[in-house]
């Protein structure tokens, strides 16, 4: 996602967004899969609500972690300014559209908050496991309810 990202110039951050969360929500779709592999191959075919949640909140755990750390080695390798370049982005772009100068002080402070949460790793890896792990809970509970069969 970052090198289209760093591809795209600023038109990218738009158009990445769209793609990434796309792409989240497909790979977030393994949690369904892993339900109902467990089910029907290790469980004899049955599996509660309880216990198909509890396997798509690991798979969805487990996953958000791989995405977050993955993103920490692109953003140190690849795209060290990226904080900094999507402040500067969110600014012009509202700028341009004729935002307020409230709407711009809210999102100058936004701003300001994300861009401190990137001085540390834990800081990035924090902020960057929100993407994934809101996307993995939902699918989870939808398809444990789906698959839950006694």
């Amino acid at each position: 996602m970052g090198f289209i990202l760093k591809s795209g110039g600023n038109q990218g951050f738009d158009n990445t967004a769209y793609l990434g969360f796309t792409l989240i929500f497909l790979a977030m779709a393994v949690i369904f899969l892993g339900i109902k592999s467990y089910r029907d191959k290790e469980n004899d075919g049955k599996v509660s609500f309880g216990k198909g949640l509890m396997i798509g909140l690991g798979i969805a755990l487990i996953s958000s972690v791989c995405y977050s750390l993955m993103w920490l080695v692109v953003h140190h390798n690849f795209m060290p300014n990226f904080i900094e370049d999507y402040a500067k982005y969110t600014i012009e772009k509202l700028k341009a559209s004729g935002a307020s100068e409230a709407d711009l002080l809210k999102t100058q402070e936004e701003n300001n908050f994300f861009r401190d949460m990137y001085k540390t790793p834990f800081g990035i890896f924090a902020v960057t496991l929100i993407e994934p792990l809101p996307i993995g809970i939902i699918i989870a509970l939808v398809s444990a309810v789906i698959l839950k069969r006694k």
